[in-house]
């Protein structure tokens, strides 16, 4: 059995969204809110995608309380921490940064801060590593 398809994908647009769609799409839910009915907002608005997409679409991209752009170092250091001790829950690093989607935290940790912080470990364990081989010299030296 199993579900039914919540869109019949031959008629469905895939792709990057217009902005006359965004526009249409933002207009009917800041007039009627979503209502809970995903599935059925395209056709009242007269959209040709999926529900879900739709969905995504208001939630990761237009609803108004998103921050848009570059990630502070204060909002780099908390998703790296939370990442070092929870790992990579996206919703719950989100919860703890307001108006940031599990969503961009994720594109922007995978793009960009894993680098970061692997990098830093890297500098890290190279600086112990020097340290450990510094003092083993002295210790050598004291034992000649």
């Amino acid at each position: 059995m199993g579900r039914a398809p919540c869109c019949d994908k031959a008629n469905v647009k895939r792709g990057p969204w217009s902005p006359e769609e965004d526009a249409k799409l933002k207009a009917y839910i800041e007039k009627h809110g979503t209502g809970g009915n995903w599935i059925a907002l395209p056709q009242k608005i007269g959209l040709k995608r999926c529900g879900k997409s739709c969905r995504l679409r208001w939630l990761n991209y237009l609803r108004p309380n998103i921050k848009h752009g570059g990630f502070s170092e204060a909002e780099d250091n908390i998703i790296c921490s939370l990442y070092v001790s929870i790992g990579s829950r996206w919703s719950i690093i989100a919860a703890q940064l307001p108006g940031r989607t599990d969503n961009d935290i994720k594109n922007y940790w995978n793009t960009r801060l894993k680098k970061k912080l692997l990098g830093k470990q890297r500098k890290y364990h190279q600086a112990q590593a020097r340290r450990v081989s510094g003092q083993m010299k002295q210790e050598m030296k004291r034992e000649t």
